[in-house]
């Protein structure tokens, strides 16, 4: 036991955080005093601008270590809430205080830095383009405390946190916003009028200057995991390292050998019978660290960086083998890599990227090597980047490259336009791609928005990015005000009101449905949420489901109907809920015997606390389907009566801020029966055929229960269980509660590990 203490108070005494100041929420150092301070904050969400009626005052400061700032929130203790969350978790249930910086003040991205009352941290990156994103974790801490009428938080945000440029003399001008969470009224108050989801976010950051320091840092992460699946009986036991450099000049390495990236959390379970590839958020940490750079993407319609690449299965041709069998008990669902490699430096207003990683050679297959080029430049009000992308594949022994130059123009304070240009290069073929936007804000209260895409027929982004589909013309416009002069008796607070347009067509001008949507938000004065939407589809063509069928290039598409209702209750002390609810309906068919198209959808989630440490989740969802057409092959396509069912189960559990119990588990049960047969012409109709076609039903199940022991910051032991599996049946017989339990008594995988991941 003594030998143990002895290992954590080794680790613990790695951090440092400044000789002079302790981070305990208590602002009682003699530096505070000198500190620059705010103590007006006007109202973000719900949007009013309005004076915050709560008293706070923000205090920012800076020395050799770091950027100091301190909360002080005037607030009555019984509405004080402290409900614990997992890292990074956005929550309405604890009340917190968040700073936004913008190192540099060239309005790239801004670092996003938050507190709750119950020491829970969250951190993210805004982007000037590229949206926001969560899965950055960087090394900095924060505390707070209760007191007698007013809590106190208090960060320590170390001058190497991040890749900064280096000004000439000893002061540094950065751009921030301070903000206010209160959980009682779920109300944001900001310094600077502005947060992140707004659309004049960076416009309207507050600039200040600070004493600036030089700091590097070097750490060093070595780990040991051992793993063991019960159902394949697959063993493995690693170990490596990663290296993080900053130099605290502008240049930064990072670096990680012979890496374990199994991933400690779970994706969400998804049936995905469309076209469209599923894409899944990046959860391991070397490639969440130091990576915004590389970042150009356009929501979720691309990426021209996908890292959830790197490591994934090896290909395999076991049939074109002599040893079959052998080759296929040998298959893997990841591959192993050698190494990944990244550096970045930023100097006055240049950045540069290199990024370079190997997938190790299996028994029946070789890996892959990636590469990447970015730079990126800062020209006044506009800013300017090139990146190059190229992979290797050398069991398929092709290459593909990608060329990409994106260009974001700042017109004004309300328009900024926004562009990408990309060329793909693989199998001797070069094509082209392109994107331009715009956003507009008139006014504090009203926006619009417009985008074009363009991808060529074959444009190839998907050995290293992610592309929802090629062959496709976008375009879009949309737009919405904010209404907040309600009568005083009024139950409303906020209204928002929304629209969006959007037209799709192949590069031939196959037009896909056009698509209207109208949205509103009501948010009431109780803190309760009301949304209701409106939408219509035309008739058009469906240019995806045949998979570029030469032939068989599209089905027709009928015209469609829907509306939607969500509605999340208020936050009560120990629980709280929210519903679903959403019909749509289309035209018949008139080429085969049809009824129309029908889908209902309804969910309905609860949380509950039985304390400020412990919360669980409950979800269900029915997904009800007539009519619903997929793919088989070629012309040929099933109609089906559908119904999906799936259960959630979440349970999150803390004990102080060193041990973290979680659960998450995912069942999902489809059954599709009431076959039809059908096929297409080269016209796009459809037609009943002969062919015989089975009912089926599918399966899923994924349960994961992780503990989490923090040694120190940045420093973690975990223990997890992890239980799947997926079963398909062509006979609609089963009832539900055998769809679900089949997956989970036939496991495709049973996987026990623990990992140690160590900072120096």
């Amino acid at each position: 036991m003594h030998k143990l203490n002895l290992f954590i108070l080794i680790f613990s005494a790695c951090y440092t955080f400044g000789e002079n100041i302790i981070i305990d929420g208590s602002l009682d150092e003699s530096e505070w005093t000198k500190a620059f301070s705010v103590n007006e904050f006007y109202q973000t969400s719900p949007y009013n601008l309005e004076k915050s009626k709560d008293q706070t005052t923000v205090y920012i400061f800076s020395n050799e270590d770091g950027i100091y700032v301190g909360f002080v929130n005037n607030q009555s203790n019984l509405s004080m809430s402290s409900k614990k969350t997992l890292r990074d978790e956005s929550s309405s249930l604890s009340d917190r205080n968040a700073i936004n910086i913008d190192f540099d003040g060239d309005g790239n991205k801004a670092y996003i830095l938050a507190v709750s009352l119950a020491d829970s941290l969250f951190d993210a990156i805004k982007l000037k383009k590229g949206g926001f994103k969560t899965d950055w974790d960087g090394d900095w801490i924060a505390k707070t405390k209760k007191y007698d009428g007013y809590w106190i938080s208090e960060f320590y945000i170390p001058w190497n946190i991040v890749l900064m440029n280096q000004p000439s003399g000893n002061k540094r001008n950065i751009k921030y916003t301070a903000l206010r969470y209160k959980s009682a009224d779920q109300t944001w108050v900001s310094s600077s009028g502005t947060m992140a989801s707004r659309p004049d976010y960076f416009e309207k950051l507050d600039s200040l200057e600070i004493d600036n320091y030089t700091k590097s840092k070097l750490n060093f992460f070595p780990y040991l995991s051992s793993s063991k699946n019960s159902v394949t009986k697959f063993k493995n036991n690693n170990a490596g390292a990663e290296i993080f450099y900053n130099s605290g000049t502008g240049k930064q390495i990072n670096a990680t050998f012979n890496p374990d990236f199994g991933q400690a959390e779970s994706d969400d379970v998804v049936i995905n019978f469309s076209a469209q590839e599923t894409f899944y958020s990046e959860r391991r940490a070397f490639f969440t660290e130091n990576q915004s750079l590389f970042n150009i993407s356009n929501y979720d319609r691309y990426s021209v960086i996908n890292t959830r690449r790197i490591g994934a299965a090896p290909s395999y041709e076991c049939e074109n083998t002599e040893n079959y069998e052998e080759c296929e008990n040998a298959r893997k669902n990841y591959s192993d890599i050698n190494y990944a490699f990244r550096y970045t430096q930023k100097s006055g207003n240049t950045e540069f990227g290199l990024f370079t990683a190997q997938e190790d050679d299996e028994a029946f297959s070789l890996g892959r090597n990636y590469y990447a080029i970015r730079s990126r430049s800062n020209l006044g009000d506009k800013t300017l980047g090139y990146m190059l992308t190229h992979v290797d594949d050398k069991f398929n022994g092709t290459k593909s490259t990608v060329n990409v130059v994106d260009y974001v123009s700042v017109k004004s304070e309300q328009l900024t336009y926004f562009t990408d240009v990309l060329f793909s290069e693989k199998d001797n073929s070069s094509k082209f791609g392109y994107r331009s936007q715009f956003n507009y804000q008139p006014s504090d209260f009203s926006y619009f928005s417009g985008s074009i895409l363009y991808f060529d027929k074959d444009f190839k982004l998907n050995d290293f990015g992610y592309l929802s589909r090629s062959d496709w013309i976008h375009l879009g416009l949309g737009g919405g005000i904010k209404l907040i002069n309600f009568a005083k008796n009024s139950y409303i607070n906020q209204m928002d009101v929304k629209f969006d347009l959007n037209y799709d067509s192949d590069t031939k001008g196959n037009s896909n449905p056009a698509k209207i949507d109208q949205k509103n938000e009501i948010i009431f004065k109780n803190t309760s949420k009301l949304k209701f939407e409106f939408g219509a589809k035309t008739s058009g063509k469906n240019t995806t489901i045949t998979r570029k069928n030469s032939n068989f290039p599209y089905i027709k598409y009928r015209d469609r109907k829907n509306v939607t209702l969500d509605y999340e209750a208020i936050n009560r002390d120990f629980w709280t809920y929210d519903w679903r609810m959403s019909i749509e309906k289309g035209s018949k068919y008139n080429t085969f015997s049809s009824n129309g198209y029908k889908r209902e959808f309804y969910k309905i989630a609860g949380s509950f606390f039985p304390n400020d440490n412990l919360k669980i989740n409950l979800q269900y969802r029915n997904r009800k389907e007539n009519e619903w057409l997929i793919w088989i092959n070629d012309n040929n396509f099933g109609l089906y009566d559908s119904e999906q069912d799936t259960v959630s189960i979440d349970l999150n559990w803390f004990k102080g801020n060193k041990h973290e119990i979680r659960l998450k588990s995912q069942f999902v049960a489809l059954k599709a029966s009431n076959p039809k047969s059908l096929v297409s012409n080269n016209t796009g109709y459809l037609f009943q055929s002969n062919d015989s076609l089975q009912s089926f039903t599918q399966g899923v199940a994924s349960f994961q229960i992780r503990y989490k022991y923090e040694l120190a910051p940045l420093s973690y032991l975990y223990i997890v269980y992890s239980r799947g599996g997926e079963s398909f049946d062509e006979d609609s017989s089963f009832s539900k509660s055998d769809i679900f339990n089949k997956p989970w008594n036939n496991p495709s995988d049973e996987v026990y590990s623990i990992k140690f991941r160590l900072k120096y």
